[in-house]
């Protein structure tokens, strides 16, 4: 690769069109434009047709740097729910902002130590969620459950060590009653809470985003909060409660979580309890945050465990107007917040963080950590540019000489736009 970036530079030396390849960055990428190599010119023959330009590969792009040292556990400590507000335990508000995984079975050897450590110091999260599948499949906890428990707590070591928050998310969805996979849940919380109890990093987001029809009712009755969500979740909590006394217990309403006003109105009896809600900036509307407000206004503490900048088909544009209306709700409102998803091979959904189209970066490039701009999606950039705004710094401009560029990796050619469940158990 070094010796691409020499051949490059000397190139560009003798182009006339460069006289300099220092450039202020600015969205941190390098020229997107190709470099046209001069060839020696051959007069045309009967068997030789008129050569074009070579086009040689895109400079690498200068990868991200730590900025925040801040230890968000080692700032705020244990956490507690005081009335409608998740607080330190001197009662200072606390306004918790981070990125979820999509589940685990789809992140497959990217949540390493260089992700953890770029989530948290070169984009300021102070919390990631992790997203166990907890679903009927072929690869899910259910069905391979001490690789996706090792897995798990794998990651919660990795946030425990770099002083940031981490959310334990039971992500069943495609079985949206979570008393499907019940006894599954209380043993999985369980064991979790055996061994993090001590540690004030960890919370518990006990289902995810219930829906459809009621486990084994024939009358096909809706998944609701009174009568599915809310029994399963007192189940969880009491196990989860006869272990860990404190750590905060997060249970997402019905309806997709969106059915907050439900939970308002029959909330759990219990300390330290939160309820998620998910929005998609591109489709929900005032509607649901008049109901997170007056939802809150009723006594429950709110977190958001999953958003978008897209529409909820999570293959649209991101809607940039929209996700700066709903963060501003949430900043005034003082409701923490985690993006979904971020995760390694993203190529159709444009919610996701990284976005590769191009084919320009490897895994391994990608597992590294420390992202350029060029492997992150536009709603990834609204992310990162709004966590590092909410700790008081930005991503700095930067300059840099041929003589600096470190070796980032291959590069790859310019290409084109990006392009556009099982049942329950018996």
């Amino acid at each position: 690769m070094r010796s691409k970036i020499v051949s490059l530079i000397m190139i560009l030396a003798m182009t006339l069109s460069f006289t300099s390849c220092s450039k202020n960055l600015g969205t941190e990428t390098l020229p997107s434009t190709t470099v046209t190599v001069p060839t020696e010119s051959t007069a045309p023959t009967e068997t030789t047709a008129e050569t074009t330009p070579a086009e040689t590969e895109l400079l690498p792009e200068p990868t991200s740097i730590p900025l925040v040292n801040k230890m968000p556990v080692k700032q705020y400590g244990q956490l507690i729910v005081t009335g409608n507000q998740i607080t330190t335990k001197s009662k200072a508000p606390v306004i918790l902002r981070g990125v979820s995984s999509s589940p685990l079975n789809e992140c497959a050897g990217f949540y390493g130590i260089e992700t953890v450590k770029t989530i948290a110091e070169d984009w300021g999260a102070d919390v990631i969620r992790i997203s166990v599948p907890a679903d009927k499949s072929e690869d899910s906890y259910i069905t391979q459950t001490e690789k996706y428990f090792k897995q798990t707590c794998d990651i919660i070591d990795l946030c425990i060590s770099q002083g940031i928050y981490v959310i334990v998310n039971w992500h069943n969805y495609a079985n949206g009653d979570p008393n499907t996979y019940k006894k599954q849940a209380v043993a999985f919380f369980t064991r979790i809470a055996g061994i993090y109890a001590d540690s004030p990093n960890v919370m518990y987001e006990v289902c995810n985003e219930s829906n459809g029809v009621r486990y084994g009712d024939k009358k096909k009755r809706a998944v609701d909060w009174k009568n599915s969500v809310k029994p399963f979740a007192e189940e969880v909590i009491k196990a989860i409660r006869a272990i860990d006394k404190d750590n905060i217990i997060i249970v997402g309403t019905s309806d997709y979580c969106r059915d907050i006003e439900a939970a308002a109105n029959n909330p759990i009896k219990g300390s330290n309890i939160v309820y998620s809600v998910h929005f998609s900036a591109g489709t929900d509307t005032e509607e649901l945050q008049t109901k997170i407000h007056n939802s809150k206004q009723k006594g429950i503490c709110i977190f958001v465990t999953e958003w978008e900048a897209t529409d909820s088909s999570g293959v649209s544009a991101a809607n940039a107007e929209n996700t700066a209306k709903w963060l501003d709700f949430l900043d005034e409102s003082e409701i923490g917040w985690c993006n979904s998803y971020i995760y390694a091979n993203n190529t159709s959904n444009r919610n996701g963080i990284l976005f590769d189209t191009n084919g320009r970066y490897s895994l391994e490039d990608i597992f590294a950590g420390h992202w350029p701009d060029g492997l992150i999606s536009p709603s990834g950039i609204i992310v990162r540019d709004r966590l590092l705004a909410a700790k008081g710094t930005k991503k700095p401009d930067t300059v840099y000489t041929p003589e600096e560029l470190p070796d980032f990796g291959d590069g790859g050619d310019e290409g084109d736009d990006e392009p556009d469940a099982p049942d329950p158990e018996e």
